[in-house]
């Protein structure tokens, strides 16, 4: 069944202001979501902030703001992601937006990275119980995003030019340098591999990290 409102309308959009870390209301997005459009084929999860002390310094409330959005918030938009293309048995598409840190220890970022690497475990654990389905989960790990991103407007920028030993506007040309392509990388490069996995030419791929970072040698997968 199509949705009346996106039947007369294709190009109907729906926008839904919700906390991650509330239950109800990520299942109330959803519902509006299936609603609308008759069903949820493909979810990009992407909440993200982030903080950076060194681990002596790192309060409880840091670490719990970090795992309550990172952590709890991507489990309860997966979660419920999943009971939806489980009800349509028609497959579907999760992409999960990691980090370089998700598989690098990132100095004074304990909770960050922590957490990070929360996400692109629950991903596989997803794509292990979603096979069966037709449910794919994948993960995007990008690095240095600086173009575009609030995050990066934020202390974080000041506090990783501290722990770099750097100044805040040298960021951009240290992430650079460190890459094995020497490249920076922009939104339209994460954009790129989030289509890719949600679309039917990642059809036979689950369970799968991707970098988009440059080339970081001490973040290569092994």
């Amino acid at each position: 069944m199509i949705a009346e409102g996106v039947k007369n309308n294709p190009k109907a959009e729906l926008v839904v202001k919700f906390d991650v870390t509330k239950e109800d209301e990520v299942q109330a997005a959803f519902k509006k979501g299936a609603l609308l459009y008759g069903g949820i084929d493909i979810v990009v999860n992407n909440a993200g902030l982030a903080t950076s002390s060194p681990i002596d310094e790192t309060s409880l409330e840091e670490w719990n703001l970090n795992m309550n959005v990172l952590g709890t918030g991507y489990f309860l938009v997966a979660r419920e992601a999943f009971k939806q293309m489980k009800k349509q048995n028609l497959g579907g598409s999760m992409v999960f937006v990691g980090s370089k840190n998700s598989v690098y220890a990132g100095k004074n970022a304990a909770a960050y990275s922590s957490a990070k690497a929360m996400e692109v475990h629950l991903a596989r654990c997803v794509a292990a119980e979603g096979g069966p389905y037709g449910i794919r989960v994948n993960s995007v790990l990008p690095d240095a995003v600086l173009q575009g991103s609030a995050i990066w407007d934020s202390k974080w920028r000041e506090e990783r030019a501290a722990a770099y030993g750097i100044k805040p506007e040298q960021l951009e040309e240290h992430y650079r340098k460190r890459t094995a392509l020497s490249v920076n990388i922009y939104p339209r490069d994460i954009a790129e591999a989030i289509a890719y996995f949600a679309s039917e030419k990642s059809a036979k791929t689950t369970g799968c990290m991707l970098t988009v970072d440059g080339g970081v040698p001490a973040a290569f997968s092994r």
